[in-house]
């Protein structure tokens, strides 16, 4: 038996038993690729998300997309950058050493210590690349050729340490791995750690949605005001007088060196009267800050809108319609 807290994730983990369990979107979005960041690489994901049992789940069409791009970037050959090596047992290839010489040897004149550098394709961008290939490779699908296809992938990261993850920030990217960097970001920065549990050590994949619904909101807000500044998790001050208590807003819109309006970001369905608690937080950032607009933006199939007033304060709350915004981003 096995309590399933509901939370806000999209994705798929196992259970120790074998048993795969799904977690789809709680709203009917026809592609979650817009959501998740892959923005004009959403053409890689060619079919509908469904549950596991009707069909290719989201983890599925992840995994089609990611195989896809390895077996392009598998063909053409993998990047290759040079890495410094030290060399202590003939042949000696490179220029002494002095200093390691002298740690390892003391300077004996019959051992020869030597750095070289040697042409390798483990290096940072394969690195990230293996480590979302293993990850991958752990999960269950429902097509059980795409597991065939990613297994016949693993000679070609066989001289890659997939263990370390690859380095946050690339200083370059060669074109033909934006993609499938992208996809391999996308894996591995927004994996957690459920579920959790001495008694649960299955593999899992899970996405946060309220993090990745208030990034997407983000890019939407610098979109439509791009003359303003846009501040995420904006420090504000709760208490004037006693022990300092700060609260974060999602988003805060800056003109001319001042805030003039606050965002906050609800994953959640849109309706018309907010709860009783998220009026009293959106009217509390806005009369910390000092501004008369307040907004909570909510996820929608199409644009819906409504206003109130609460004393000086203007509350609206929206809903953007996810493919609308995704063709005004282009």
């Amino acid at each position: 038996m096995y309590d399933i807290q509901p939370g806000p994730y999209v994705g798929r983990f196992r259970l120790r038993t074998g048993r795969v369990v799904d977690i789809t979107s709680r709203f009917p979005f026809r592609d979650l690729a817009t959501l998740l960041g892959l923005g004009s690489k959403a053409t890689l994901l060619r079919h509908d998300a469904t549950s596991a049992l009707g069909g290719p789940g989201l983890m599925d069409l992840i995994a089609l997309a990611f195989v896809r791009e390895a077996e392009r970037i598998a063909g053409q050959g993998l990047a290759k950058g040079y890495k410094q090596t030290t060399v202590a047992r003939p042949p000696y290839a490179g220029v002494p050493a002095v200093t390691a010489h002298l740690n390892a040897h003391a300077g004996r004149a019959d051992r020869l210590v030597t750095t070289a550098k040697r042409l390798t394709a483990d290096i940072a961008l394969n690195r990230l690349v293996a480590s979302a290939h293993r990850k991958l490779c752990q999960l269950t699908y429902q097509d059980k050729q795409l597991e065939v296809r990613l297994r016949q992938l693993t000679p070609v990261f066989r001289n890659v340490n997939g263990r370390e993850g690859g380095a946050r920030q690339l200083p370059s990217l060669p074109a033909r791995y934006r993609e499938i960097h992208d996809l391999s970001r996308l894996l591995l920065d927004n994996r957690t750690v459920l579920p959790a549990g001495t008694a649960l050590a299955g593999v899992g994949v899970l996405f946060n949605m309220t993090k990745i619904w208030e990034n997407y909101v983000g890019r939407w807000l610098t979109t439509r005001q791009p003359e303003a500044v846009v501040h995420n998790q904006y420090p504000i001050p709760l208490i004037d007088i006693g022990p300092p208590r700060r609260a974060r807003a999602d988003f805060v819109v800056e003109r001319g060196g001042r805030p003039v309006a606050v965002y906050d970001a609800k994953y959640r369905p849109w309706k018309e009267r907010p709860n009783t608690a998220e009026l009293y937080q959106l009217f509390t950032y806005a009369s910390r800050l000092c501004v008369d607009r307040a907004v909570l933006v909510c996820p929608g199939t199409e644009a819906l809108s409504r206003q109130m007033t609460m004393g000086t304060v203007l509350v609206e709350i929206i809903a953007i319609p996810l493919e609308d915004s995704a063709a005004q981003d282009g």
